[in-house]
């Protein structure tokens, strides 16, 4: 059975609705990432014997650690909002051409 217009209208805007979705996600990641980056601790935030023992600098690779895996999500997210779009904007164009009623496909 073939979706009618308003089916693939609504499939459609789903698309769009969920790529905005991601995009909010990933503005939200990245923001978090910003204020993980702020959160810098030296050694003067530690006492003598725990940055001795290494605190400081293990902090400091526990925070760019999180600060880098923030930013990959980020960028993983804004790629998904970009494959929705790209196929959103795909259905959209194919439906206005008749493509796949034509080939009967969907």
């Amino acid at each position: 059975m073939q979706p009618d217009a308003t089916q693939i209208k609504v499939a459609v805007e789903a698309m769009r609705a969920d790529a905005n979705m991601w995009l909010d996600m990933a503005d939200e990641i990245r923001e978090a990432g910003r204020v993980a980056d702020r959160l810098d601790l030296s050694a003067l935030h530690f006492s003598y014997i725990a940055d001795q023992f290494g605190m400081t600098e293990l902090y400091r690779d526990v925070r760019e650690k999180m600060v880098r895996l923030l930013s990959d999500g980020a960028d993983c997210f804004e790629s998904l909002t970009t494959a929705l779009r790209t196929a959103a904007d795909g259905y959209e164009a194919d439906e206005q051409a008749g493509v796949h009623r034509f080939r009967n496909i969907y």
